[in-house]
């Protein structure tokens, strides 16, 4: 370890502009000696981090319950263990997904080798958000350090035990030289943007911060993927079990208080379920969080005061009927579980992501107008479709837009590695998960190795240009287009 590198050990310090400088420098330094250049190398930050989150799964609990009140079995299901699949799906598959990939020979290129090397960016930023705070940060982070960078990472302040656990979690399992924690307030993130380069930028967030971050970025011409928000939809349709709806909905609407990026913002409803829809919302919401959800051991809080006055201002100013809840306790940071119905499609609650526990239901007269409506605003993260019948799903495919879109389902495709999570639009760009994560976090490098043979050059190249090295010049141009080779 050089001499640079073990003087600089600031993950749990409070950064100001020296020490950020001297946590950028030390990784830049660290990428360009090759800390992560290996495998192995990369294999063995990778199990660092599993056992991190194996090891200290209470403290995780812990930290959560004091920034959300978070219950312990949903912290388990939503950010350890899909942070330890994860880092084992890609220490298992590293090999593979870092190989070169050879391409097709042409006529151009027949005695030529060419393929696609995965070389990593270098030293690259990860800001995290408040509502999964580790999940958000450690996932990137594994597809960071499988592509073979070196990473800062810069948790949300509106999580502080979070974060604080975070940064000196990090410090006990990682290489300084692999990873380094810097926290601090928005002030810091912006001055951290603007005096310092990244090679890679990646943003989990609001649409307002993540667009300042894009704007930053541009400074540097810096690559970035932007994880944002949006108002996720979900359709009922009368060919759908309404308890399996409403249970599937409900689930992941409660999960951490609402507070989750692709949770069901809204319900559009078709006319003739409506009356089933309104009673069984109210029966599934008692029976998983009882007649008093503020006692239920299952519900989380909102995070600050700032997000308990927006969602209870919103309440106040709806034009829609409260169905159920609507009670907050803002001593407790509690805002109960809350259905609107009579949801006018202008009203305050359909304005803006909700981020919370409140879910408006919109009736609608067909299928068609609910996709119209979905169309007619920003493209969000999913859209989920509650029918049996499958050309109603087809025309959801084809006449919305979104990060993903499920059909009878909200939410758990987050858990299967095989699909890329990530926006389009307002909801963000670029993607991870699995393979995608090291994807992200690599650039794709053409490398081409010429043959010696000079006959190709001879023929058509070099000058002086006659007649008859311009018809060799239209016959090779043309046949590489129109042909590959797999005889070499």
């Amino acid at each position: 370890m050089s001499s640079q590198a073990s003087k600089v050990r600031v993950s749990m310090a409070t950064p100001d502009v020296i020490i950020s400088s001297q946590v950028i420098n030390l990784l830049r330094g660290a990428f360009h000696e090759g800390v992560l250049h290996s495998i192995a190398s990369r294999k063995t930050a990778l199990r660092a981090i599993v056992r991190m989150m194996e090891e200290n799964e209470d403290a995780i609990m812990e930290a959560l319950m004091k920034d959300l009140h978070r219950p312990k079995h949903e912290t388990l299901e939503a950010e350890i263990l899909p942070i330890i699949l994860e880092a084992n799906l890609m220490l298992s598959n590293i090999d593979a997904w870092t190989k070169d990939e050879y391409t097709q020979r042409t006529f151009l290129s027949v005695l030529d080798t060419t393929y696609i090397q995965r070389e990593p960016y270098g030293m690259v930023l990860i800001f995290g958000s408040w509502n999964y705070p580790f999940l958000l940060v450690i996932t990137p982070l594994i597809g960071a350090i499988a592509a073979g960078n070196t990473a800062v990472i810069k948790p949300s302040e509106f999580s502080p035990a979070s974060s604080s656990l975070i940064a000196q979690l990090v410090h006990k399992y990682l290489d300084e030289r692999v990873c380094q924690v810097l926290e601090g307030d928005v002030e810091f993130s912006q001055r951290l943007l603007k005096e310092e380069r990244f090679d890679y930028i990646f943003f989990t967030g609001s649409y307002e911060a993540g667009r300042s971050v894009y704007l930053a970025a541009a400074d540097h011409v810096t690559p970035v993927t932007l994880e944002l928000g949006g108002k996720c939809p979900s359709y009922v349709d009368s060919s759908v079990s309404m308890t399996m709806a409403v249970k599937r909905i409900l689930f992941t609407k409660l999960m951490n208080a609402g507070q989750t990026c692709v949770a069901t913002d809204y319900i559009l409803c078709h006319k003739d379920s409506m009356a089933a829809l309104r009673e069984t919302v109210c029966r599934i919401l008692k029976e998983f969080l009882g007649d008093d959800p503020k006692e239920s051991t299952s519900f989380s809080r909102i995070v600050n005061e700032r997000h308990f006055k927006r969602l209870t201002h919103l309440l106040a100013n709806t034009r829609g009927k409260i169905l159920c809840g609507g009670e907050s306790s803002e001593e407790d940071l509690y805002v109960a579980p809350t259905v609107l119905v009579n949801v006018p499609k202008d009203d305050v609650s359909m304005r803006e992501e909700i981020f919370g526990p409140i879910l408006p239901i919109v009736e609608v007269e067909s299928a068609a107008e609910a996709i119209e409506f979905i169309s007619s605003k920003n493209k969000p993260l999913a859209v989920y479709v509650y029918t049996d019948d499958a050309n109603v799903f087809a025309n959801f495919k084809h006449g919305t837009s979104s990060g993903a879109i499920c059909q009878n389902d909200s939410c758990s495709y987050l858990l299967l590695s095989q699909l890329p999570f990530g926006g389009v639009g307002s909801s963000g760009f670029g993607n991870y998960h699995g393979r995608f994560s090291l994807e992200t976090f690599s650039h794709k490098r053409s490398v081409h190795v010429k043959s010696r043979m000079e006959v190709i050059y001879e023929k058509f190249a070099y000058p002086p240009y006659t007649p008859e090295k311009l018809g060799w010049a239209r016959w090779l141009l043309s046949s590489s287009e129109r042909s590959s080779c797999t005889l070499l």
